[in-house]
C-alpha cells in the first residue's frame, strides 16, 4: 500500500509504503536504487541482509535510514513481515539529519544514533499503533515535529531534479548546466552533499526507473528494442548489461515476476 504525505512534508516525503505479509517461511528478495533514500521501521521480524559477497547476513535494525543504494542488495525475510518504509525525497537527508547525503550510501544507520532517546519514544508508540496506517500517522507526526524548526535548503537541487523528472531522464549534464546558474563543479557539489550521488548517477536512476515503469505496461516482448530506444537507450546490449548490473535480473526476468513490492523492491522466485 502507499499513501500520500501531509502537504506540509511533500518537500521531503515522497511517499509512505506499508509492506506486509503473514508466512512464516524464509523468502528472498532483490532490492536496488529508485534514486531515494529513506527511513524504515519494523514492526515485526527485522529482515536479514547480506552483504555484497553474499556470504554474510546481518538482521536489519528495527527502525533505520538507510542512504542512496549503488549495488542490489540481498534481503530475507523469516517470519511475519510488517514494514513501514518513509521513501524520503532524493535531496532531504542534508536537512533532516544535518549529515552530508554521499555519507550514507549503501549504509543502514540505526534510528537511534541519529536521534537518541526520541527513537525509543517513537518505536514505543509505533510497536503500540493499532495498525499499519496508524504508524504512519504516527511518524508522520514526529517528522512534522523534526522539520517544524528547518527549512530545506536544497534550491539548487530541487530545480534540477525537477528537470530531470520532466524529462524522463532522457537528458545530459550540459543540459542542465544549459539553463541552471551554476558550473558543472558546483552541481556536482550540491549533488554529492545532498542527494549523495552525482548528477549523471542521478539521471541514470531516473531512466532507468522510467524504462521499468514503461516494462510493465509492455503487452508484447516484441517490443523490447523500441520501447528501450523510446526510453532514451540506443543499443538493446548495453541497456541489458545496464539492467544485470543494477538489478542482477535481465529485463524479461523483471517483466515475469508479477509480485513487485515497489518497483525496486521485488520477491526472487
Amino acid at each position: 500500500m502507499q499513501i500520500a504525505p501531509h502537504p506540509l512534508l511533500s518537500d521531503i516525503v515522497k511517499h509512505y509504503l506499508i509492506i506486509a505479509h503473514d508466512q512464516r517461511v524464509a523468502l528472498n528478495y532483490r532490492l536496488f536504487s529508485d534514486g531515494n533514500p529513506g527511513m524504515v521501521f519494523h514492526l515485526k521480524a527485522p529482515l536479514l541482509q547480506y552483504n555484497q559477497q553474499h556470504t554474510v547476513a546481518s538482521k536489519q535494525p528495527g527502525s533505520f535510514v538507510y542512504g542512496q543504494i549503488t549495488n542490489y542488495n540481498d534481503i530475507v525475510s523469516v517470519g511475519e513481515l510488517a514494514m513501514l518504509i518513509v521513501v524520503l525525497q532524493p535531496n532531504t537527508l542534508l536537512s533532516l539529519l544535518g549529515v552530508a547525503a554521499c555519507e550514507l550510501n549503501n549504509n543502514t544507520v540505526p534510528l537511534k544514533d541519529l536521534f537518541g532517546q526520541e527513537t525509543f519514544d517513537l518505536e514505543d508508540q509505533i510497536a503500540n499503533a493499532a495498525n499499519l496506517p496508524a504508524a504512519t500517522v504516527i511518524t508522520e507526526q514526529f517528522l512534522l515535529n523534526k522539520m517544524a524548526s528547518k527549512r530545506k535548503r536544497a534550491d539548487i537541487t530541487d530545480r534540477a531534479i525537477n528537470i530531470i523528472h520532466a524529462n524522463k531522464g532522457i537528458i545530459n549534464v550540459k543540459n542542465l548546466l544549459d539553463v541552471m546558474p551554476v558550473t558543472e563543479r558546483q552541481l556536482e557539489r550540491k549533488f554529492d552533499e545532498e542527494v549523495g550521488i552525482s548528477p549523471k548517477k542521478y539521471i541514470d536512476v531516473v531512466k532507468f526507473q522510467n524504462y521499468l515503469k514503461q516494462l510493465q505496461k509492455l503487452s508484447s516482448i516484441k517490443e523490447l528494442s523500441s520501447l528501450s530506444y523510446a526510453c532514451g537507450y540506443y543499443d538493446q546490449a548495453h541497456l541489458n548489461n545496464f539492467f544485470r548490473k543494477h538489478t542482477g535480473l535481465t529485463p524479461l526476468q523483471y517483466k515475469a515476476n508479477h509480485h513487485l513490492l515497489a518497483i525496486n523492491f521485488m520477491p526472487l522466485v
